[in-house]
Order: structure tokens, then C-alpha cells, then sequence
């Protein structure tokens, strides 16, 4: 599957996102009801119950897909994610370059710690037993700068309390 994890908001990236996404289920996969599938199937599974928020907007997940379309749009995911048209790139290509303050950087690392947290606590993967080397995987497809802060609430009114609102609260996008 694939995701977006934004730590700020910004309205056009998840429309972008999402949009590109449905439109590779109508091609690949016959029909917008697989998108609708998936991006439910996303939002169900990358859910911190704990903390009731998702880890992100979503996008589209899938396991076992076994339907006679599911090679070729796997291969078109991996193919359109990094496309410097596809749902992914034309967002990191607008934001790359903006500039942030110490507050946003600490609320990224926040939310990257988030990632971790699902990883660790709720992931398929893990879910089960954590063993040395599952640790070991988890941790080394970690960001590398990660925080954690004891319930950690931005100020009302901030970008970043309008992300958390709707991290909290999944949205339709497409």
C-alpha cells in the first residue's frame, strides 16, 4: 500500500494524494469502489487506538489481494509513488523548501514518533511477539529523528492542531 503521514496540514496534499490514488484503482483495478476499499482498509489498520488518531491521511492498504488485477497495480503503486507526477513527489517538490520553526520541527518529530509507536505496538508485523530482530527492523525503518513527549497537545488554533483534528477524525478525500 501507500500512505502519507503529514505533520502540518496542508488541505492540497491529501487531495492530491488521494485523488491520484483513486484514479490508479479506476485504471489499474476497474473501478473506484476498490479505492474506497482500500483507502477504509488504511484507515482501519494505521489507527493508534490508545491515543484515537490515525498515523496519517490515509491512502490505500491492502494483504493477500488476490484478484487477477493485483499484479499489475501493485507494480503501478511502486511505479506512480515516487513518479514526479505521481500522488507523492509534486508534495515534497512544493514543501521542500519552506521554511519551519524550532515549535514545527519538534511537532514532526512528534508525529514521526507516532510512526514509531504504531510500528512497535500495532503493526501486523510485531503484533504478535517482539523478537531481537523484529525490534531490529522496526527500529532501522525508523526516521532518524524521532520524539516523544507526555501528552503532547498543540496550541489550539495551529496548523498542527487542525492536522491532529483530522488525524483523529478521517476524511474523504476524493
Amino acid at each position: 500500500g501507500l500512505a502519507l503521514t503529514p505533520s502540518s496540514l496542508d488541505e492540497d496534499a491529501p487531495s492530491h494524494f488521494h485523488t491520484c490514488l483513486r484514479e490508479l484503482c479506476e485504471a489499474k483495478a476497474g473501478s473506484a469502489e476498490v479505492y474506497r476499499t482500500m483507502k477504509q482498509t488504511c484507515d482501519e489498520y494505521f489507527y493508534l487506538p490508545a491515543r484515537a488518531e490515525h498515523r496519517g491521511v490515509g491512502g490505500v492498504f491492502y494483504d493477500d489481494l488476490a484478484e487477477p488485477w493485483a499484479p499489475d497495480f501493485s507494480l503501478a503503486l511502486l511505479d506512480a509513488a515516487l513518479s514526479p507526477d505521481g500522488p507523492y513527489m509534486p508534495i515534497v517538490e512544493r514543501r521542500r523548501r519552506l521554511e519551519y520553526s524550532d515549535e514545527q520541527r519538534e511537532w514532526q518529530c512528534i508525529r514521526r514518533g507516532r510512526y514509531v509507536e504504531f510500528n512497535l505496538l500495532y503493526d501486523r508485523g510485531v503484533r504478535f511477539g517482539l523478537s531481537p530482530e523484529s525490534v531490529e527492523r522496526v527500529l532501522v525503518s525508523s526516521p532518524p529523528l524521532v520524539a516523544w513527549k507526555f501528552k503532547a497537545e498543540p496550541a489550539a488554533g495551529t496548523p498542527e492542531a487542525g492536522t491532529l483534528a483530522v488525524l483523529r477524525k478521517p476524511r474523504e478525500w476524493a
